[in-house]
């Protein structure tokens, strides 16, 4: 039990890291000078926020579901896209228990599986390799019928990119039969901020082969461009195929949703559940949701016990979480470690997104409006914790608009400069860091645009007279909680392996 009175606030800047000056970093080309005050005067380390020392693959950009557990949990998580490339690489996903019982069910009612996902090689919501090992998996256990549904990405990797990966699908289609019936941009499949009409789109194609049918996957994607449409904003369409019943999805087929993080898919997968043929297999490759019945999970979530949202409310800490929309989700449950729940003395509030189409439209989002949240509760002083995540950096970022982004970084300065008057004003310690980069590195070496994460490491602030210098000047991820426990003078849990950073 900490005897500490010592209140604290945590800022997280999604999508917000530390890189070179050039014309593509929104940072360093804004006018945000409270912000270059911070970095400049304040006491900071730089974070590694990607590959190993996030729990993925050398390389590997961070994400903020990933980022966010390892902030909770103070411990590297090894992930989902690891395991499952291991199983993928060592064709073992024809022994996986769900996948086998979606494989088994339409050879026993001569149905139909239907495997869709992202189809992408950029390893932050999926891997186009775990779609193309699934359908050797169900080649190899005597599928006949396998329908391919694509999402297109264009966001985690460049805006027009797509068409390797279906020149790629095209010859693992014509390995194991299986046939591409529909393709839909990720702006319409995995939309996460309840924005239906574009979840109807892509589940009207996959479900009732709805829409607009081209020959073949090339046609669709240059329609597309020619429309002024990037990979991620491809409408919903049909692609040709021997069996056009068949493709659709009915009673006693199987559905295999390939994506690993389980923010996006949860919408459509609701969809299905709720409007879809009965007596379907369902199985999604992680758990997307602990409320979801008659759903198979692929790979289980590892246990994570001891978070910092545990330890805190062990410790009798009222701690309040406050976001907007587009990452409430990543603030509680991947920062929970996936636990949907509340913890006891875990209050939580949610400012709604703005509906738009995308949020370089209004790249101030809701910053303000959180910065002003923040500073109300800390000067009530109800919660000794406060913990928030201010999304401008990576929502605006993703847009690839540049100008755009400028703004939002100067209005995420301007939150900063509200929310630390009040922290000083109030006695809250502030710590002020990043789940990963992405407004830091926006245009590629030839001038090409960049809208995917960067794997530049992160800032970590703390704002406290008490503290004039860091122990430690680089850092992880998993050090940020167990820094947050030694500021409040709670003892570290053995469970998690990050080192203070004070």
């Amino acid at each position: 039990m900490s005897n500490s009175s010592k209140k604290l606030a945590l800022v997280i800047l999604d999508g917000w890291a530390i890189g070179k000056d050039y014309p593509g970093n929104a940072i360093a080309q804004a006018k945000a000078p409270f912000w270059k005050h911070l970095w400049a005067d304040e006491p900071h380390a730089l974070l590694e926020a990607s590959g190993e020392a996030v729990g993925l693959p050398e390389g590997q950009m961070g994400n903020s579901e990933i980022n966010h557990a390892a902030i909770g949990s103070g411990r590297v998580i090894y992930q989902d896209l690891v395991k499952m490339n291991k199983d993928a690489r060592e064709g073992k996903f024809k022994d996986n228990e769900a996948f086998q019982k979606a494989f088994s069910n339409v050879k026993e009612n001569d149905s139909s599986l239907h495997i869709m996902g992202m189809l992408s090689p950029g390893g932050v919501h999926s891997h186009q390799d775990h779609i193309f090992a699934l359908m050797r998996a169900a080649k190899q256990s005597g599928v006949q019928k396998i329908y391919v549904h694509a999402f297109t990405d264009g966001r985690d990797v460049l805006p027009q990119s797509c068409s390797d990966s279906f020149v790629q699908l095209q010859k693992v289609c014509e390995e194991t039969g299986a046939q591409l019936a529909s393709v839909s941009g990720r702006y319409y499949a995995m939309d996460r901020d309840h924005n239906w009409d574009r979840i109807d789109l892509a589940y009207k194609a996959i479900c009732d082969r709805s829409g607009v049918e081209f020959p073949k996957a090339e046609e669709a994607i240059q329609a597309s461009y020619n429309d002024g449409k990037n990979d991620e904003f491809i409408i919903p369409c049909l692609i040709k195929v021997s069996d056009n019943e068949a493709a659709k999805v009915h009673e006693h087929d199987s559905v295999i949703f390939a994506n690993f993080r389980n923010d996006r898919p949860r919408q459509l997968t609701e969809r299905f559940l709720e409007q879809g043929p009965k007596n379907l297999i369902f199985v999604t490759a992680t758990l997307y949701s602990t409320d979801y019945k008659n759903v198979l999970v692929a790979f289980s979530p590892q246990s994570v016990t001891n978070t910092l949202g545990e330890i805190l409310s062990k410790n009798k800490i009222r701690q309040f979480r406050v976001t907007e929309t587009e990452k409430f989700a990543h603030l509680t449950f991947f920062m929970n470690c996936k636990r949907e729940e509340a913890w006891p003395l875990e209050d939580r509030f949610m400012f709604d997104s703005n509906k738009v189409a995308t949020h370089d439209l209004k790249p101030e989002m809701k910053a303000i409006e959180i910065a002003g949240k923040i500073a109300e509760e800390m000067q009530k002083g109800e919660y000794q914790v406060i913990l928030s995540n201010i999304c401008n950096g990576d929502m605006v970022g993703h847009s690839g608009n540049i100008p755009a982004t400028i703004q939002a970084v100067e209005t995420v300065s301007k939150a900063l400069e509200i929310i630390t008057a009040a922290a000083e004003k109030s006695g809250y310690t502030l710590l002020i860091t990043a789940d990963h980069g992405n407004c830091d590195e926006m245009i590629d070496e030839n001038g090409n645009m960049l809208s995917q994460h960067s794997t530049n490491p992160v800032p970590f602030i703390v704002v406290d007279s008490e503290y004039k210098k860091l122990d430690r000047d680089h850092g992880i991820m998993a050090d940020i909680a167990p820094t947050i426990l030694k500021i409040l003078d709670i003892e570290q849990p053995e469970e998690m392996t990050g080192k203070s950073l004070v």
